[in-house]
């Protein structure tokens, strides 16, 4: 194997295991969140934070240096390629909703003692549910720019 096809192979495996991670946590969490009442949600919780650092974390680790490293080896400037300042622009923006709003609202779901449907909780999920859906959308625009290659 080229360094190169192994390289585009790192890169499209960290975007699916990545963007996959996220995308299939907010369906599945959501699930649990019904049945809230028959289970500790704080276990829900936890293995969010479990599956972020595992496979958000290290996905995203493996797509960007991978993606970096492509980029440089094809003399590609990050900045001065178009779709993949589109990708990085997204990518960052994703990443800072991450660690400002879900983070923080991970902790306090995992931090949670009190009954299913009480407020700091109830608050706590919406917020990592709505911002965790804002925050999935930068990274399906970035897995287009690296498909589509726009401008």
């Amino acid at each position: 194997m080229t360094l190169d096809a192994f390289l585009k192979t790192a890169h499209v495996l960290g975007a699916i295991v990545f963007v996959g991670n996220v995308i299939v946590t907010g369906v599945w969490t959501a699930i649990f969140w019904r049945a809230r009442h028959t289970h500790d949600f704080r276990r829900t919780a936890r293995a969010i934070v479990i599956t972020d650092w595992w496979f958000t974390v290290g996905g995203g680790a493996l797509l960007t240096v991978s993606g970096i490293t492509l980029a440089l080896q094809r003399g590609l400037p990050l900045w001065g390629t178009p779709w993949i300042r589109q990708a990085i622009v997204a990518l960052t923006l994703s990443t800072v909703l991450w660690v400002v709003v879900l983070v923080p609202a991970q902790r306090r779901m995992v931090q949670h003692t009190g009954g299913a449907n009480d407020e700091s909780l109830v608050r706590a999920y919406g917020r990592w549910s709505v911002w965790g859906w804002t925050a999935t959308a930068p990274l399906v625009y970035a897995v287009w720019c690296m498909v589509a290659k726009p401008g």
